[in-house]
């Protein structure tokens, strides 16, 4: 049995980078404070401006944001964006962000107008995979690659919004010749796992990790000697279970909110192992990749003139 790589072992314990600035805000310069007062004030706005305009927002120069994100413990400008978009996906993941609409998004007011709302949940979107860019765990990708590259065959499996994810990963690891398959029935999944050969991978995606039809899936994968690679929540009944997981904190309360920014997260975390899945395979999956675009463009109309 495969041994598992728990991604969330080596997850750093982050700094909660607006409690540090509050901490800190008395010791600091004035031009500094000035920075730490707009921070705290918004900082939603602040995760969509760049040092320039930072610097220009607060009135101070831009060697001044600098020396305040080092004043606060942070390497520089990017590392400070990472630890403020972090602090923000915990916050909502603790309920601490509150207003939205429920079942709907946690980000949007019934009252916003088209403008604003397609604005808040772009915003929202990427500082969740600005987020989830900072605890990547290089170890368990490798890991999750290379069972995928080796393997005989790719099982892809996930309820609810999580099958088109199966579906997506499936598709993508079609493309450069692996022999996936995903699949939303959980019968037929049982039996197509059961059928599978030695060097199989179960690929299960699942947002929070305590789906009972895909845990069952992992456990059924796992007693019989089957690898599963799991894209899903750190500290999860199904990462517990997992020979490899691929750590993705959910942003929303999903008892609440419908799952967005979470699944865009998924779908880049899918990129990121297709991608290194053809990088690993090298010209034969380059060749392949070739071969199936020539064949669904000959399908293709010719465009309008």
């Amino acid at each position: 049995m495969t041994s598992p790589v728990n991604s969330t072992a080596a997850l750093p314990a982050p700094l909660d980078i607006l409690d540090e600035i509050r901490r800190l805000r008395s010791e600091l310069k004035r031009s500094e404070g000035r920075i730490a007062d707009l921070v705290l004030a918004d900082p939603r706005r602040v995760l969509d401006l760049n040092v320039t305009s930072l610097a220009q927002a607060a009135e101070v120069s831009e060697a001044t944001v600098v020396r305040f994100c080092r004043s606060v413990g942070c390497a520089g400008f990017p590392d400070f964006k990472l630890r403020l978009a972090e602090s923000q996906a915990r916050d909502a993941l603790r309920g601490e962000v509150r207003g939205g609409t429920p079942y709907v998004s946690k980000d949007v007011a019934p009252d916003d107008d088209v403008g604003t709302l397609a604005r808040k949940i772009f915003s929202s979107s990427a500082a969740a995979l600005t987020a989830a860019s900072a605890i990547l765990n290089d170890e368990a990708l490798e890991r999750a690659i290379a069972l995928l590259a080796g393997a005989s065959r790719v099982l892809c499996v996930g309820t609810g919004g999580s099958s088109a994810l199966a579906q997506d990963a499936a598709h993508k690891l079609l493309r450069f010749g692996a022999d996936a398959q995903p699949c939303a029935d959980p019968v037929l999944a049982r039996m197509l796992l059961v059928n599978m050969t030695a060097g199989g991978v179960l690929l299960a995606l699942s947002n929070t990790g305590r789906s009972g039809t895909i845990n069952e899936l992992a456990a059924a994968a796992r007693s019989q000697g089957t690898a599963v690679v799991a894209i899903t929540a750190p500290r999860s009944p199904l990462a517990a279970m997992a020979s490899v997981v691929i750590a993705s904190r959910p942003v929303e309360d999903t008892e609440m909110y419908t799952p967005m920014a979470s699944r865009l997260v998924h779908l880049t975390l899918i990129d990121v192992l297709s991608t290194g899945v053809a990088l690993r395979l090298g010209d034969p999956a380059v060749r392949q990749l070739a071969k199936v675009k020539a064949a669904i463009n000959a399908g293709r109309l010719p465009p309008l003139t």
